[in-house]
């Protein structure tokens, strides 16, 4: 004689809808959490322009520039409170070409390397007090070397080097060009990028810091639970 199965009884209660059930895995987990996943990808957008806005911010904040001699520069003995990124002022002559054309600009003959890229040139140069032990660098223009002559000028900006200054590999191209010193730990005064600069973007700084916080208080709001 046969018996036939018993079927299980499912106690009362224990049944489950389809919003309780969920698959396991990492795929369902985003699907349930899109909104979550945009805010956080708002929030590392956000973090990565406030970091370089941080930098920019807080070097707008500083005072008087450190003053480098050429006796230090020459030494290789800067204060300790030279670092990069720091705000300095060197006093030196130009030391370049006696005859500067559009076309030799850029060539051992003028004695001015030039890295551009974007449409941006950059221009670097020796002073007759510090020669190959320190550059000088600026954006966008050449000063009018003919009007300063022979004469000491002062020179103020961010210190960097050669091995950290923007566009390594066209910089070292263009340095090697013009006949200057190529060594990456030479000292590099960038001209232009002064406090001063930098003071007049404080509101776009303040805007760029706001909108992080923002997304990142909108990150931390539990209108959802993700990690449910």
């Amino acid at each position: 004689m046969t018996t036939r199965p018993m079927r299980e009884r499912v106690p009362e209660g224990d049944f489950r809808d389809d919003e309780d059930y969920r698959l396991p895995g990492l795929r369902t987990w985003m699907h349930r959490n899109v909104w979550f996943l945009v805010r956080l990808g708002m929030v590392v957008v956000f973090t990565f322009g406030t970091s370089l806005v941080a930098s920019q911010f807080s070097y707008g904040l500083e005072g008087n520039p450190i003053r480098l001699t050429a006796e230090q520069i020459n030494a290789g003995e800067l204060p300790p409170e030279a670092r990069e990124g720091s705000y300095v002022q060197v006093v030196g002559t130009p030391q370049v070409g006696e005859n500067l054309t559009p076309e030799n600009i850029g060539t051992e003959e003028s004695r001015i390397g030039v890295s551009a890229r974007y449409s941006v040139p950059y221009f670097y140069f020796r002073t007759q007090e510090m020669g190959d032990n320190l550059l000088i660098q600026t954006g966008n223009g050449l000063p009018n070397f003919e009007q300063i002559g022979d004469e000491p000028q002062v020179w103020e900006g961010s210190l960097s080097s050669v091995g950290t200054v923007i566009f390594h590999d066209t910089t070292q191209a263009g340095l090697e060009r013009a006949g200057l010193p190529q060594d990456e730990r030479i000292p590099v005064v960038e001209v232009g990028e002064t406090p001063e600069a930098y003071r007049a973007l404080f509101p776009t700084y303040s805007a760029v810091i706001a909108v992080w916080l923002a997304s990142l208080g909108w990150l931390l709001w539990k209108r959802n639970a993700p990690f449910a």
